[in-house]
């Protein structure tokens, strides 16, 4: 046997309105919850590959030229966008804090939402120029040792 439940009306609502209302009410809330957290999201995720791409631009370019060191060789300027990821804006100025080594140096930016992460890399002269050193976004250039000579640890 089955028992049916019957609810007495005055459990019931008198206004049938109230419902409908309260549940859009709490729909609404939801989608716009849902909506700006995937905002947040998106932004947060193109901060975060713009931050990747930076870092393993860094990472590539300082090995490469620790392994061009060991064979006694210099990484060259022409070398280094097959070390780029991502698509960097580049701006070219001349040397700030390492005019002693360099005379020039190449600033890569890589665009995030909520920052923008670059990488100097600071050249010497000529037509095709060696790169002397490699400054990352978390690194501090004034932390640096001078006997280094401008050269990746």
């Amino acid at each position: 046997m089955s028992t049916i439940t019957i609810e007495a009306p005055e459990s019931r609502s008198n206004d049938p309105s109230s419902l409908t209302v309260e549940s859009f009410i709490q729909s609404a809330i939801k989608v716009l919850s849902w909506t700006l957290g995937t905002i947040v999201f998106c932004l947060a995720m193109i901060d975060f590959y713009a931050q990747t791409y930076a870092h393993e631009t860094e990472l590539a370019l300082q090995l490469a030229q620790t392994e061009m060191l060991e064979q006694n060789k210099d990484l060259r300027m022409s070398e280094v966008n097959q070390y780029i990821a991502g698509t960097p804006s580049v701006v070219t100025r001349p040397a700030d804090n390492h005019t002693q080594m360099c005379k020039k140096m190449k600033q890569y930016t890589w665009k995030g939402f909520f920052k923008d992460y670059t990488i100097t890399v600071y050249v010497g002269l000529g037509e095709n120029p060696s790169i002397d050193f490699v400054h990352g976004p978390g690194e501090m250039v004034e932390d640096i040792p001078t006997h280094t000579l401008g050269k990746a640890l």
